[in-house]
């Protein structure tokens, strides 16, 4: 029997597909005069936010750059600067967020049926505060655990298990980890909870590209086919499909099915 579903917070509840948090760091990559494409930026989704730049900017691509930029290498203290400039901005780009497509009724779903609701972001607390905090009060998530309450973020699963402490779930393979990032596969799976991958993120970052053409399938395959090589257990389109899904597995515990 499921006992409890973890989201993730910063794409999958709050802004759908990371649009606003890749666009962010876009445009403050840019104003700094350094290259760097969209792909780049959605590539160290689901990480942390440092580890998120960290990770853009040792692409081979980004590197250059930079250098080509600055004269120098990028390090830990140029990370810090690029963060302290975009958290003001990620403040700004929450102001306006609305819980995902379908958010409500999964929710209302799991609550008919006595299962608790958890988040792990890649946010710290500071990045929490205000905006996000408010937009937030709408979904009534049982609990929410940032990177800073625990040792590290995704893939890591401690903010996984500290969710399962808050809320008392045990065993874990009664928990269900949802979201539309590698990392958040990874974080499941090291977590040993089932982990269900979501496309609507993916298909909601497609530019230009129709919902019902050939172009949009074969985009919507390759997303499909990273998150299960990242640990997916199910895949579903959006969070519409949750009620579905989480019945699916509750068959598959009751064949001795295990995450």
């Amino acid at each position: 029997m499921i006992q409890a579903v973890i989201f993730n917070l910063e794409s999958t509840v709050l802004d759908p597909g990371g649009l606003r948090l890749s666009q962010g760091m876009n445009d403050l990559f840019r104003w700094m005069g350094v290259d760097v494409g969209p792909q780049d930026i959605k590539r160290g989704r689901g990480l942390t936010i440092r580890e998120h730049i960290a990770s853009t900017l040792r692409l081979s691509d980004v590197r250059s750059s930079w250098i080509n930029r600055f004269g120098t290498a990028p390090g830990r203290d140029d990370v810090e600067r690029i963060y302290s400039e975009l958290v003001p901005v990620l403040r700004s780009l929450l102001q306006s967020s609305t819980p995902c497509s379908g958010l409500d009724k999964a929710l209302q779903d799991i609550r008919d049926r006595r299962i608790q609701s958890g988040a792990t972001s890649a946010f710290t607390n500071d990045l929490l505060d205000g905006a996000a905090r408010r937009a937030l009060q709408n979904t009534e998530l049982d609990c929410t655990v940032t990177p800073c309450e625990v040792n590290s973020g995704r893939p890591f699963p401690w903010m996984v298990f500290e969710n399962a402490h808050r809320m008392q779930v045990y065993p874990l393979s009664d928990m269900v980890k949802v979201g539309d990032t590698v990392a958040d596969m990874q974080e499941g799976r090291n977590a040993g909870v089932w982990t269900i991958g979501v496309l609507d993120g993916f298909m909601n970052r497609m530019d230009g590209i129709g919902h019902g053409d050939e172009g949009a399938e074969n985009q919507r395959k390759e997303a499909a086919y990273l998150l299960k090589r990242a640990g997916a257990h199910l895949i579903m389109d959006s969070l519409a499909d949750l009620p579905r899904m989480l019945r699916e597995i509750e068959m598959l515990q009751h064949t001795g099915g295990r995450p």
